[in-house]
């Protein structure tokens, strides 16, 4: 019985973890869930909304 063999020439034990152990293929941000989309673009969007209130607050306009 003969083991895999990979690229840098060593066996590996069917099943090992060795798999585990590849870096894992990012996934585009469009492949994930509505709702992880969501979850990703909140804090700008309270940023962004938190820039704009404070501004609209003359909170940038000093009294000399």
């Amino acid at each position: 019985m003969s083991h895999p063999t990979h690229d840098h020439g060593h066996p590996h034990a069917p099943g090992s973890d060795h798999e585990a152990q590849q870096p894992a293929q990012t996934r585009s941000v469009l492949a994930w869930p509505a709702w992880l989309r969501v979850l990703a673009v909140l804090p700008v969007l309270l940023a962004l909304w938190l820039a704009v209130w404070w501004a609209n607050t003359g909170a940038g306009v000093t009294a000399w």
